[in-house]
C-alpha cells in the first residue's frame, strides 16, 4: 500500500495552524479564568492536543487495517515520529527562542515574554503553512514538488535546491516567527 501523498497539505496544516491555533486559544481561556499561569495553561493544552493527535493517529491505523498488515505498520510509525518532530521543531523550540527574542527585544519578565511569543505562535504558523503551499496553491502542488537544479545533501541525491531554500525559509520562519510576532504584539499593547 502507498502512503497517500495527496494528504501531506492536510497533514502540514493540522501540524501548524491546526494545532497553534486551538492550543493557544485554550490556553488563554485557561489562563483568563485565574487558575493557571499562561506557561502551565500551555502546557496543559499542548497535553490534551497530543492525546488528540494519539487518537487521531489510532484511528488512521484502525482504518489503514489495524495490524493485520505488517507493511501498514508503517503509517502510524511515521506519523507519531512526525508528532515528535513537530513537538521538538514547531513548539518547543519556536516558543523558548520567542520568549527569549522578545525578553530581550523589549525587556520584559519572561512570563509576559512567553505569553506574548503563544500570542504568535499561531500567526507564524500560518506562515510556515503558506510558505509548503505556496508553489501550487492549496489544491495543487506543494513545496515538495519544486523542480529545479539538484544536489546531494547528507548522502541523499536528487534533492532540489528550491526546496531545500523552502524547506530552510520555512524552518527560520517556524522558529523565529513567534517571537518577532510576539515582540510585535507586544509593542502594540506598550
Amino acid at each position: 500500500m502507498a502512503l497517500p501523498t495527496g494528504l501531506i497539505p492536510t497533514l502540514v496544516f493540522v501540524i501548524t495552524v491546526g494545532i497553534s491555533v486551538p492550543v493557544t486559544l485554550a490556553a488563554h481561556r485557561l489562563h483568563r479564568t485565574g487558575t493557571d499561569d499562561f506557561r502551565t495553561a500551555l502546557a496543559g493544552a499542548l497535553f490534551e492536543a497530543g492525546l488528540l493527535y494519539i487518537l487521531g493517529v489510532g484511528v488512521v491505523w484502525s482504518i489503514a487495517g489495524g495490524g493485520i498488515d505488517t507493511e501498514l505498520w508503517e503509517i502510524p510509525a511515521i506519523l507519531l515520529a512526525t508528532g515528535i518532530a513537530t513537538l521538538f521543531l514547531f513548539v518547543a523550540l519556536p516558543l523558548q527562542i520567542g520568549e527569549r527574542l522578545v525578553t530581550r527585544l523589549w525587556d520584559t519578565e519572561p512570563a509576559t515574554a512567553f505569553q506574548f511569543t503563544a500570542y504568535g505562535w499561531p500567526v507564524a504558523m500560518l506562515f510556515v503553512f503558506g510558505i509548503f503551499v505556496a508553489p501550487g496553491g492549496v489544491f495543487g502542488g506543494d513545496l515538495l514538488s519544486l523542480e529545479g537544479p539538484r544536489t546531494c545533501l547528507a548522502g541523499f541525491c536528487g534533492i532540489g535546491l528550491m526546496l531545500v531554500g523552502a524547506v530552510l525559509l520555512e524552518v527560520l520562519v517556524a522558529v523565529v516567527g513567534p517571537g518577532l510576532v510576539g515582540a510585535l504584539l507586544l509593542s502594540q499593547t506598550r
